[in-house]
């Protein structure tokens, strides 16, 4: 299991997309743009999880100590060998072309300290002209921070059973299109080095993995040599992106379908968690080693007859008080509590329950509640009360990522759709995530909520902008295909409607209606029958 010291984010870094190509079911290089709630529906084996794992296995391999190590295929992505990871297995030969996966990311660069770090010839120190001597235009007046989107591309194979790094490319592009490539080769045992087509005979690579790190050889060189000026480019446009880069995917949290059986009793951490556990393994030691310490959070939105309730304020509470909160937001109204055994270890109850009696959904609920407290930026910082949201969002100074699988298992159908009510309200504050679903209720709630936002309001635009839903399918070949949409102001999906998804419901409903008008009426029968007062109507944010 990877563990890892999980920092704060770092220069508003964010991740923008994933693109996989030669990857278990993706064939053709495929791209999936990450919104800040990216929700991917699809048939069981479509390649959903896939996506996912393409973040998971770099993240995996960054974890492990030995930095020669290019790819670690042990983890949450687990194969025996990387062509098992490779479109079109089985596969033979000694040398097999392995995947392609390209991550592209946004961050602020701070100018200033990365210009500390360069050497800039004489000329230029004189004349100031940082501009000519780079080929970097938005150096002609150096900003004190730059906002820039880089792309590294890695492209894999297979020698001999072990895995090999064989191309590696690296673009970063401003906001208004400024370009520049750092393109590495390995070729005969020697990576060639290329910056904007300039090929670098003093420059030399080294590798975190598969993040790389150049070395400028100076001897020799005269102070105004290209190779100092290209040097310097790739210390000002990709050596703090791609720290951003290591420090995002160590960050990134994952949560699995499947949860670990809760034992009667927990023995307590003598250090705490650092994450929830792929399987929430974690959750119990964490909430009780945690429970006195802030988080901050959005609390779930809620429906009303009138419209929709968007909480104004970004509440700091105790991560207990944070659970129950939000459990009591979805419509749970058993508070959790933990309890110390002297000498033994504690237990977990909801009401007078311990977890291992409660409902399976429940156990399965709390590490999704937590992960959410857990993923955010100023986590156990501050105090309690509440705060701005435009105040939260700029003390944050960065992002966090996670990705859920298949939350809505064995969750009543009301807690599925109120989940929708608490992904939306944690992607508005700084949270990004991934959610692989097969609930019709959690995807049908989004759309009610855009039906429901008044027309131009800022609910409305924000579902506009920042949830999209990404249909993955598979062809006659078994390969993987995208179609990515948006929701449109009557609740409708822009693009494309998933097939054999949401229409599942109404077309059932569709047919009993219809088949209970082809049936003639019963005899009459002798038989005793009692009516079932059904009782009032359900509130449309009542507990379920």
């Amino acid at each position: 299991m990877i563990a890892h010291t999980l920092g704060a984010p770092m220069s508003n870094a964010r991740l923008i997309s994933v693109e996989v190509e030669r990857f278990k079911s993706y064939e053709a290089a495929t791209r999936i743009d990450l919104a800040p709630l990216t929700v991917i529906v699809g048939r069981n084996n479509s390649g959903k999880s896939t996506l996912i794992q393409a973040l998971l296995l770099l993240k995996q391999t960054l974890a492990h100590p030995r930095a020669d190590v290019p790819l670690h295929l042990e983890g949450p992505v687990d194969a025996l060998t990387l062509r098992e990871l490779t479109f079109g297995w089985p596969t033979h030969g000694s040398r097999v072309k392995g995947p392609r996966i390209c991550v592209r990311w946004q961050s602020v660069v701070d100018v200033g300290i990365v210009l500390l770090r360069t050497v800039l010839p004489r000329r230029t120190v004189q004349t100031g002209d940082r501009e000519s001597f780079s080929g970097i235009g938005w150096l002609a007046e150096p900003p004190d921070d730059k906002s820039l989107t880089t792309e590294l591309c890695v492209e894999l194979g297979e020698e001999h059973g072990r895995p090999v790094l064989d191309h590696l490319t690296l673009v970063s592009t401003t906001d208004d299109g400024e370009r520049h490539e750092l393109d590495l080769t390995l070729t005969k045992d020697q990576w060639r080095c290329a910056l904007d087509g300039q090929v670098c005979e003093h420059i030399t690579l080294e590798l975190d993995h598969f993040v790389p790190h150049l070395v400028l050889d100076r001897s020799g060189l005269d102070p105004d040599h290209l190779e100092r000026a290209l040097y310097n480019n790739y210390l000002l446009l990709f050596s703090q992106p791609l720290d951003d880069l290591k420090e995002l995917l160590h960050e990134f949290l994952y949560l699995g379908s499947a949860r670990t059986l809760p034992p009667s009793m927990y023995r307590p951490s003598s250090v705490p968690p650092e994450e929830i556990g792929i399987s929430g393994e974690y959750a119990a030691q964490l909430i009780h080693s945690r429970q006195s310490d802030v988080v901050h959070y959005l609390a779930p939105l809620r429906v009303h007859d009138s419209g929709i309730e968007v909480p104004t304020e970004v509440v700091g509470r105790s991560f207990v008080d944070a659970v129950n909160d939000v459990l009591s937001g979805l419509g749970v109204e058993t508070a959790l509590r933990v309890e110390d055994v002297q000498n033994i270890g504690f237990r977990l109850f909801f009401g007078d329950a311990s977890l291992t009696h409660v409902g399976r959904g429940l156990t399965y609920l709390l590490p999704i509640i937590e992960l959410g407290l857990f993923a955010d930026p100023l986590r156990f910082k501050g105090e309690v009360g509440e705060q701005d949201p435009q105040r939260y969002r700029d003390d944050c100074n960065g992002y966090a990522h996670f990705a859920l699988e298949e939350p809505e298992s064995h969750l009543h159908p009301k807690v599925q759709t109120r989940l929708a009510h608490w992904m939306v309200a944690l992607a508005m504050v700084n949270r990004r995530i991934i959610v692989e679903t097969h609930s019709d209720h959690f995807v049908r709630r989004l759309r009610g909520l855009m039906a429901r936002a008044a027309p131009g309001s800022e609910l409305e635009q924000w579902l506009r902008d920042n949830v999209s839903i990404v249909e993955v399918e598979q062809d006659a070949a078994g390969r993987s295909l995208l179609h990515a949409s948006t929701l449109t102001p009557d609740g409708s999906i822009t693009e494309h409607w998933p097939a054999d998804f949401m229409d599942e419901a109404s077309e059932e409903e569709s047919a009993i209606y219809y088949a209970s008008l082809d049936k003639a009426p019963s005899a009459p029968t002798t038989d005793v029958h009692v009516e079932h007062d059904p009782g009032p109507e359900p509130e449309p944010d009542s507990a379920p």
